[in-house]
């Protein structure tokens, strides 16, 4: 459960804060991501915070408050927060077919759609459209398609980390250690494994755990 920021020790805020920021961006990956070390017990938001900002939380056509600035700043960010996650599930919902993705960039949420009216409605909510070229569903299935491509072991000893459909990005995205990624982005363009849907290969972090893709 997410610790109630309002009986945090002021030095302790600055990391709910962090925290939550984690939490919002997790929540508001509308096409997922697959790694080998994600967790089971990813933060959720605390339920009295959140039960308390749904009453006053803005809905469709309504622009969320910007978190609180000055000494209780910190303690406001976890009602922001609940107010980002509740627009998007209502943009999300209302978009149907139309919605790709959502994110949060400088405070403010961003949803990729698929279409000019569908931009209006994000922009008429208070969010940031941003118009792109593959919805949710279309993502998830090239998703499938790279993953099954990929157990097919296009590159010998290949070592895929982490998997991920982006609407932000209009690609699947495949992470794998450093020396495999030409090889195999060099294959992926040769292949076409996701029909139209670009498939970009980068560099992993670095995981603990590398990803199934039985």
């Amino acid at each position: 459960m997410e610790p109630n920021t309002r009986q945090l020790h002021p030095k302790a805020r600055s990391l709910a804060a962090a925290v939550l920021a984690v939490a919002v961006l997790t929540a508001l990956g509308g096409c997922g991501t697959d790694s080998g070390t994600r967790p089971d017990n990813a933060p959720t938001a605390d339920p009295s915070a959140a039960s308390s900002s749904a009453a006053a939380s803005p809905g469709i056509g309504a622009t969320p408050a910007g978190p609180a600035t000055g000494p209780e700043g910190n303690m406001a960010t976890d009602e922001y927060t609940t107010q980002l996650l509740l627009l998007h599930e209502q943009l999300k919902t209302q978009l149907g077919p139309a919605y790709s993705d959502a994110w949060v960039d400088g405070g403010v949420l961003h949803v990729a759609v698929t279409d000019s009216a569908a931009e209006a409605t994000v922009r008429d909510a208070g969010a940031v459209p941003v118009l792109v070229g593959f919805n949710s569903t279309e993502l998830q299935q090239a998703k499938a398609q790279v993953r099954t491509w990929l157990a097919q072991q296009p590159l010998p000893a290949l070592e895929v980390h982490a998997i991920a459909a982006s609407g932000r990005d209009g690609a699947v995205i495949v992470e794998v250690p450093a020396d495999q990624v030409t090889a195999l982005q060099s294959a992926a363009a040769d292949q076409a494994p996701a029909g139209e849907v670009p498939v970009i290969v980068k560099e992993s972090p670095g995981m603990a755990t590398p990803y199934s893709t039985k």
